[in-house]
């Protein structure tokens, strides 16, 4: 099936659907037109976690934000994980500042001390009050050294969450496999080198159709599908390569030490591999998915723009043909891909 004008158009309008749909419930629910909550609706409304839409009707109307980012922190959005990664920044910083502070007031108390027991005449023996003075510097050293130790277990358990923050952010929740952002930066390191990036394929996977699996039975079905597809991609690849979840239905490869040329054979194993899987249904039938799939090497492009540009061409070729196949990039596969898109928009 070809990828018509009309097929755009009405793209476009489910896309600004969405956006309306999510602007009216904000609405509704008197919710701040944040672009984390944007984030947090949108998984709402696309049906991609139901236990979270449940969680904030639970708040009722006009939630209070904090409330729906302890949602969002709970369900591991990268929006909402983030703001809790700053708070345990911050949280441990002021916990340095806390102990600088005693540490701080507790060697200026011993300074004094030791300073006006230098004044004293040390023949006469130390009065009541000097000994009760060292007793409090004694106590207050102990109590700082507990202080101390508490402080840095909390950040130590700070950093940890920290860390479990950073590494959700990047992850998708749906499939758990790395996200968009994850893949962006996995390719801004690829270009980061003082040499040039050499021996990489990029590889582009879209479900044909996958919006209309998830209209016939329903956006659990076609979770259902995409984790499936998750642990089907899991284990095609190796130890050096990299697959991450950046779309509702996209799926990327990062391939290394591997030509253009091998990364079409490997991509043709995979569209074979997901054409023999069967989905079946809460109906009891059985659907068989195909994909269409784009291969770029990373070889003469020299920024991560112009690299995974070059596999969307190929990708869009993949789309607009037959589908259910796999194009690899090529100036001539670009050169057609520009012009079919700009028939299509009546340009």
């Amino acid at each position: 099936m070809t990828t018509s004008a009309g097929d755009i158009k009405r793209e476009q309008s489910r896309n600004g659907l969405v956006v309306t749909r999510i602007t009216q419930f904000i609405g509704k629910m008197n919710i701040a037109p944040l672009p984390r909550n944007y984030e947090l609706i949108y998984e709402i409304l696309s049906g991609h976690n139901p236990a979270m839409g449940r969680d904030i009707l639970a708040l009722g109307n006009a939630p209070q934000q904090h409330e729906i980012d302890i949602i969002g922190q709970r369900h591991n959005l990268p929006g909402f994980s983030r703001i809790e990664a700053e708070q345990m920044a911050a949280t441990a910083f002021e916990t340095l500042n806390q102990i600088s502070a005693r540490l701080e007031a507790g060697l200026q108390r011993s300074e004094t001390f030791v300073t006006s027991l230098a004044e004293e005449d040390h023949d006469e023996p130390p009065s009541l009050e000097r000994l009760a003075q060292m007793g409090d510097i004694r106590e207050e050293q102990t109590s700082l050294k507990h202080f101390i130790s508490m402080g840095l277990m909390k950040i130590r358990e700070v950093e940890k969450r920290r860390a479990e923050l950073q590494a959700n952010s990047l992850r998708d929740a749906l499939t758990a496999l790395p996200n968009r952002p994850a893949f962006l930066e996995k390719l801004e390191d690829l270009f980061s080198g003082d040499q040039a990036p050499s021996a990489t394929s990029l590889v582009l996977l879209n479900i044909d159709h996958f919006r209309e699996i998830n209209g016939k039975y329903g956006p659990t079905a076609g979770n259902k599908a995409l984790r499936r597809f998750a642990t089907l991609f899991r284990k095609t690849i190796k130890k050096d390569d990299f697959v991450a979840r950046i779309g509702g239905n996209e799926f990327a490869f990062l391939f290394a030490g591997v030509s253009q040329n091998t990364a079409e054979a490997i991509a043709e194993r995979l569209r074979q591999n997901v054409a023999a899987l069967r989905f079946v249904t809460s109906e009891g039938e059985g659907e068989h998915l195909t994909v269409s799939i784009g291969v770029a090497a990373v070889d003469g492009t020299t920024t991560p723009a112009e690299f995974f540009s070059h596999a969307e061409l190929a990708l869009l070729s993949a789309r607009c043909g037959t589908r259910n196949c796999v194009i690899g990039y090529s100036r001539d596969v670009a050169q057609h891909s520009r012009s079919s898109y700009l028939a299509q928009l009546g340009c």
